[in-house]
């Protein structure tokens, strides 16, 4: 039998979440390469067992087992604290070489090191993100911003191996040997991406696809849309009118005037794809700052391989997979950028559809794996 590998962490499977789509392309890689892969997500689903070898399910040929999402202090401190969960099912399984934590809670991390070490399995971890608490409340900041340097600092460093998203944590993780990039990656064959729909060639098409709190600036693509001198359409996926004005309240009559900027609120992972599909460009913009840079947008990877181009500013790696013939890449993400890139941007490109596709970095991915099985 293949040797198993373990993947935990805070993705909603099959594809409620952006995580949940990394961690299956990236076990699709595993799996070609030979691997038995297992996953535990954190399950938001009601009624969940608590007893996690009774949630198991499988998905996409894979075993996976939840643990319930945390509410409320005590399930928080449980969540964040203990592992005899995750250890149940790695104990239930033939042979685990590796236990990957994804974007894993650093105390749960710390225990999980020692299970793996007395146990003689690498611990490693996926990290796609350096997290910011910025504009949340004083105790949950202190909180959260501890148990991101305790991890980003210090036990990333003890860990058998690293899978980073991004350039900027490759740099960060540079005296580490076993560090690898994996960008966002998809399986192209997937049926979820063809797409049948002819771009429009009299009012462009724009969609924002997402949930875009502070970290994507959507009130500067709305400002810029303002001041546009041609005739568009806005579609914002993933957040209700009433959420946006909830962070940028001030916006209140510009939403309410425009009719072509059309908010539809959450909607199944498919249905997003369907307005991304039928978009001239797939939009986000975000500060140059850590937070952008440490992670990779799952957006770019998506639209792209829905052969819609981006619009975005430079930020992370994105300026490595952009160029004239995928999209519109702006040096920042001011209002006059914004507006000088959309008022002269045509209706269509040509994208390259397979350039997220996990088969490419199957070479990549083995190495990693071979130093750590």
């Amino acid at each position: 039998m293949s040797k198993t590998i373990v993947y935990i962490g805070g993705f909603e499977l099959p594809d409620k979440n952006a995580a949940a789509h990394r961690v299956l392309s990236n076990g699709k890689a595993f799996r070609k390469l030979g691997y038995n892969v297992v996953y535990i997500d954190a399950s938001k689903e009601k009624n969940i067992s608590n007893n996690i070898l009774k949630t198991k399910k499988n998905y996409f040929g894979f075993d996976t087992y939840s643990v319930p999402y945390p509410n409320g202090a005590k399930a928080w401190l449980h969540y964040l604290t203990d592992i005899k969960s995750f250890v149940k099912v790695i104990e239930k399984q033939h042979e685990v070489c590796m236990v990957i934590l994804y974007n894993f809670q650093a105390i749960a991390m710390r225990r999980m090191m020692s299970y793996c070490k007395r146990n003689r399995i690498k611990c490693c971890a996926d990290v796609t993100e350096w997290r910011s608490a910025k504009g949340e409340r004083l105790v949950y900041r202190i909180l959260k911003d501890s148990d991101t340097w305790y991890r980003m600092k210090m036990l990333h460093k003890k860990l058998d191996g690293l899978i980073v998203i991004s350039t900027y944590l490759k740099k960060y993780y540079s005296n580490k040997q076993n560090v690898v990039l994996v960008p966002t990656l998809v399986d192209s064959s997937e049926e979820k991406w063809n797409n049948p729909h002819k771009k429009t060639k009299d009012t462009l098409r724009l969609v924002y696809a997402g949930n875009p709190g502070l970290k994507d600036r959507l009130d500067i693509l709305i400002s810029a849309l303002s001041k546009v001198d041609r005739s568009y359409v806005l579609d914002i996926v993933g957040v209700t009118k009433e959420q946006f004005l909830h962070y940028f309240p001030d916006y209140k009559n510009t939403i309410n005037r425009k009719k072509n900027i059309i908010f539809h609120g959450r909607v199944s992972h498919q249905e997003a794809l369907e307005y991304v599909k039928k978009a001239n460009y797939s939009c986000f913009f975000r500060e140059n700052d850590r937070v952008s840079n440490s992670g990779f947008p799952t957006k770019l990877a998506e639209a792209l391989t829905c052969g819609t181009p981006v619009l975005t500013n430079d930020t992370s790696d994105i300026a490595k997979y952009i160029n004239d013939s995928n999209g519109v890449l702006v040096a920042n993400c001011s209002i006059h950028s914004l507006t000088e890139a959309i008022e002269t941007m045509p209706f269509f490109k040509n994208v390259e559809l397979e350039m997220f596709d996990y088969h490419k970095y199957l070479t990549t991915i083995e190495s990693f794996l071979r130093l750590n099985t």
